[in-house]
């Protein structure tokens, strides 16, 4: 599998529904802490507990070879994000703030930057 499929299935199934420019900034961030990390994107999206889109197996269920829109956007936001595109300023992490309360990411403020309908930080680790 290719670092253009992990990334557009992971975002896929973590931000189908999001903005395009948000979909970029999910993708940015897992490259960002896969760099802060010195680990590959299947290695950070396989860490336990951090995506839920994996561990539910929804990353398994993205239809990568089809034309359905999202996973056509999906896959620009992937492409988009691997040629370097950053809109979250080197952001490791990311939470649907509206889905759920994200308190491990209010700890680790400042700063905190909302695009679309995720939340993202650069975890204080890597400050």
């Amino acid at each position: 599998m290719t670092n253009l499929e992990i990334l557009a299935r992971i975002i896929w199934g973590e931000a189908e529904s999001e903005i395009l420019n948000g979909k970029v900034g999910v993708g940015a961030s897992i490259l960002n802490q896969a760099r802060a990390e010195n680990k590959s994107i299947l290695q950070i999206i396989q860490t336990p507990g951090q995506f839920e889109a994996y561990s539910n197996n929804r990353f398994w269920q993205a239809p990568y070879n089809s034309n359905q829109p999202m996973m056509v956007e999906a896959k620009q936001a992937a492409s988009r994000a691997l040629q370097g595109e950053d809109p979250i300023g080197k952001k490791t992490h990311f939470c649907a703030y509206q889905k759920s309360p994200c308190r491990w990411h209010y700890t680790q403020t400042p700063p905190i930057q909302y695009l679309g309908k995720h939340l993202f930080i650069r975890a204080q680790i890597y400050r």
